[in-house]
């Protein structure tokens, strides 16, 4: 009877172990395929896919510790090599934003003052808003659109409204009278619209060629005026510009914090490779 309760005892020992065994080793094989499948996709040069295939890994299977750790190596090689053509692609973009805004830049001119200075059209450049009224687009050195509204009419506005000759319209916000950006101090109304504020100005104006624009003062005296056309024209062109400063200074970073993502990468990889070296 004890003979034949523990060959019992054995039978299930074993069984459990074959059994325990048997699922670690699928897991281990499971775990395998995603290594696999993540090699092919950095080949295939889909490495979006393959980081995200490593991911799951790691959540799927936490406890594969070895197949993690080829894992861990693989992936400094996948993001190395997605940095590299994330970079050749700004490096082409770079290029052809380059040579639109230097395209640009010859109908604009930069006009210096006590700040970092701005862009304008030539028409307007040295055109003071306090002497003459209506819209005068701006965009810093680093691309930024701004708008200066002026009124020799003292409408007490606080706000305009551009109108097409169809009847469109957009309006900017009201801008309340403190003395600064809404100013009235000089006998003329100047009101200054900050980028969010006045990006609907400069995409009406491009959209319809700054052609036969008026501008509406709403305050407690609104009135209306047809906008000059040299100050329509420049409302959408400077507008166009500041897109694409604003496009290039973008990329320009991009590529910047890919740089930093390659050498990041790289120093993993040679990590890992002295490491399994040791």
């Amino acid at each position: 009877m004890y003979n034949a309760y523990s060959k019992l005892l054995i039978t299930v020992a074993l069984g459990g172990t074959m059994a325990f065994s048997s699922c670690g080793n699928s897991d281990e094989k499971k775990a395998r395929e995603y290594v696999d499948l993540a090699t092919k996709l950095m080949n295939d040069k889909e490495y979006d896919a393959a980081l995200a295939n490593l991911d799951s890994l790691d959540r799927q299977y936490p406890s594969e510790i070895e197949v993690r750790r080829e894992g861990m190596s693989l992936r400094p090689q996948i993001i190395e090599l997605s940095s590299l053509k994330q970079i050749e692609q700004c490096d082409s973009a770079i290029a052809g934003l380059i040579i639109e805004s230097n395209r640009l830049k010859e109908s604009l001119k930069f006009v210096p003052d006590a700040f970092e200075g701005y862009y304008t059209t030539k028409a307007l450049a040295g055109k003071v808003p306090a002497e003459k009224s209506g819209l005068y687009a701006r965009m810093t050195p680093d691309g930024v659109y701004m708008v200066i509204a002026s009124s020799t009419q003292k409408s007490m506005s606080t706000g305009v409204t551009l109108i097409a000759k169809g009847g469109e319209s957009v309006s900017t916000p009201d801008i309340a009278n403190d003395g600064e950006r809404n100013d009235r101090s000089r006998g003329v109304e100047i009101i200054t619209f900050m980028p969010d504020e006045c990006d609907t100005l400069g995409q009406f104006a491009e959209a319809h060629g700054g052609i036969a624009l008026k501008i509406r003062y709403n305050g407690a005296k609104p009135y209306e005026m047809p906008l000059p056309e040299e100050q329509a024209y420049a409302l959408g062109e400077i507008y166009r510009a500041s897109k694409v400063f604003r496009q290039l200074r973008l990329a320009q970073l991009q590529k910047s914090r890919l740089e930093k993502q390659l050498e990041i990468a790289r120093n993993q990889r040679a990590r890992t490779f002295r490491e399994s070296a040791e």
